[in-house]
């Protein structure tokens, strides 16, 4: 039962929000939308939701905001009068009951100054296009020493490769991986650095070179056969180490959902340092790729890769991915702030990856709040980002319905502080919030008017201007990643997190090698320079060749019966082997190219 006091017919909004979300609204749906595409998942709420205990609640900017004397609206006041005051409310006498009556007029006479008022102090909306200025430190351009330090290390794109994806990580690798044999297989492996390394270089060639199967890289077809593969490494040495490759200890496991491959990421984040961080940085989603059973795949409408593992990405607006990590649920590794789901990862990526301060953080809308706007000018960095309609709600913009009917390129401007709001009237509503623009100012851009067939300029903020500029660094690093992703796949639910990681690694070596180093060749060309000098530095030529596969023998069975242009030669060669009877001659067919005795040259060809 809701009181409603003194207005019972006013009308109010009451939400039943659970005490662990109340502060942000979970979502994993596209966060690239505009702000109105968000409509909430009412009708699946869960049984833990459901069966909840309900309690009161204020707003976070409404809290312990109760407004006193001064604080109360001012009124016209009254002249001050002469005339006698109004006599005091009947009494009764000394020691004498009062009536009924008497104590109901007595206590709705009582003064309404004890009534607290709430108000949002906090949250001042001011119609203005100078926001106060925010203290927010200059971003401190990466010492050009160090960079000459890092270019005399790496010469070359196999080097800067292997800086990338560290030695730390591959000690790791052989050294599990040698365990993992002798406790699952009971027989050493005995796996070498050289070894591992052209695996790794195998592994990158299937990126940009895929076969349907990878047994093919090593057959005798001419229109399969690579030679670069099949002259580095033996195919049951591969297939021996990619059944037993491991970067952890089974026996130690954990609750971690990502125990298998928490050293990837953990040795990951700790070499893409070597990169200095850029002005402008992107937080969004990142998926890698998966479709079987896993307790953390993720579903995200919209995305390029709809289903596989999410990972929180923090990467330059370039496309150089700086920190990442994989969404567990409650075992995600990013520290808890209180402000709901999306600020968190904002504010433990930027924690977790020590990113100095006056960098600017650019996000969607899956992660905006005024809130962390906040938080980020507390802890010296720029943030900006679009907003959802369902967190402005006491955000005094005018009413959707309205917006939308105004012209095309119309603009809401509100001031709140430090922080600016904008909201764009383009094909959709956009809203904007940010910390770090000085004063409103506005572009002009060009869109397709469908009725003139023509192209308008149409008036755009500089603040979403900016967004769209600079926003969208992690999905051009997958991009990037996908476009020669490892083809060569494995039924483990780790192994496209692994190969994952040695696309990311090379990226990124592509963005040092062309951003530091001032390389101009483009990312196909380094990696096969990467995967070829791995293949040649690494990897040993194998004594002997295989048997031939089954399609060169069809296709020589063909041309064998076909009873043209058959003629013995002398080869000069001793020691070949007749194909008919086994015995030693210097005799072949000159079309078959295979040794026969003159004696069996008619048998072997014949039906």
């Amino acid at each position: 039962m809701l009181d409603l006091g003194d207005h019972p017919d006013k009308p109010c909004n009451i939400a039943v929000i659970p005490q662990n979300e109340k502060d942000a609204v979970l979502s994993d749906c596209d966060s690239d939308g505009s702000d109105m595409d968000y409509e909430g998942e009412t009708g699946h709420l869960p049984a833990r939701l459901l069966n909840a205990y309900a309690e009161p609640m204020q707003t976070d900017h409404d809290r312990n905001n109760v407004i006193s004397d001064d604080d109360l609206p001012l009124t016209t006041p009254t002249p001050p009068s002469t005339t006698t005051p109004p006599p005091p409310p009947p009494s009764t006498v000394d020691n004498e009951e009062p009536t009924a009556s008497t104590r109901q007029r007595v206590q709705s006479e009582e003064p309404r100054a004890k009534l607290q008022v709430v108000k949002n102090k906090d949250r001042v909306f001011k119609r203005s296009k100078r926001p106060a200025t925010a203290v927010i430190p200059k971003h401190i351009v990466y010492s050009p020493n160090a960079a000459e330090c890092v270019k005399q290390s790496c010469p070359n794109p196999m080097d800067v490769f292997l800086l990338m994806y560290p030695p730390t990580l591959r000690e790791i690798t052989i050294e599990m991986s040698n365990l993992y044999s002798t406790q699952t297989k009971d027989k050493q492996l005995y796996l070498s650095m050289d070894e591992l390394l052209t695996f790794y270089g195998i592994l990158i060639t299937s990126g940009y070179s895929s076969v349907p199967r990878r047994h093919m890289y090593w057959s005798l077809d001419s229109d399969v056969h690579n030679e670069s593969i099949s002259d580095s490494m033996r195919r049951n040495r591969f297939d021996e180490i990619m059944a037993s490759v491991h970067v952890v200890d089974n026996t130690k496991i954990t609750d971690d959902p990502f125990f298998k491959v928490r050293p990837i990421f953990s040795e990951l984040n700790q070499s893409y340092k070597v990169m200095p961080f850029q002005e402008w940085l992107s937080v969004n989603e990142s998926m890698i790729r998966y479709y079987g059973r896993h307790g953390c795949k993720q579903f995200i409408r919209g995305k390029p890769i709809r289903f596989g593992y999410k990972l929180w990405s923090l990467a330059s607006s370039s496309g150089y991915m700086y920190y990442m990590e994989p969404y567990g649920g409650s075992h995600t590794l990013l520290p808890e702030t209180g402000l709901g789901q999306g600020p968190s990862v904002v504010l433990g990526l930027a924690e977790q990856s020590q990113v100095p301060q006056g960098c600017k953080f650019l996000h969607d809308n899956l992660f905006t709040s005024l809130a962390l706007l906040d938080e980020m000018t507390k802890r010296g960095y720029g943030s900006s980002g679009t907003m959802r309609q369902n967190r402005l709600f006491d955000v005094p913009f005018k009413p959707q319905k309205d917006f939308m009917k105004l012209p095309r390129g119309t603009s809401e401007v509100l001031t709140q502080g430090d922080k600016l709001l904008v909201r764009w009237k383009d094909n959709n509503i956009v809203t904007v919030a940010t910390n770090m623009e000085e004063k409103y100012s506005e572009t002009s851009v060009k869109r397709w008017n469908k009725e003139r067939r023509a192209f308008d300029k149409v008036p755009q903020p500089k603040c979403i201007n900016r967004y769209n500029e600079h926003m969208g660094g992690v999905d051009l690093h997958d991009l990037q990643v996908s476009r020669y992703h490892i083809s060569i796949r494995s039924k483990k639910w780790w192994w496209p997190i692994f190969a994952w990681s040695l696309n990311s690694a090379l990226v990124n070596s592509h963005f040092f090698y062309r951003d530091v180093m001032g390389g101009t060749i483009d990312l196909l060309t380094f990696s096969r320079i990467v995967a070829q000098s791995l293949m040649q530095k690494f990897g040993t030529k194998p004594l002997s060749q295989g048997r031939r596969s089954l399609l060169a023998a069809t296709v020589e069975d063909q041309a064998r019966y076909d009873k043209a242009s058959h003629w013995p030669i002398n080869t000069m060669h001793r020691f070949q082997r007749c194909r008919h009877c086994d015995k030693r001659t210097t005799y072949a067919c000159e079309k078959c190219k295979v040794p026969l005795h003159i004696e069996c040259f008619k048998i072997y060809h014949g039906q």
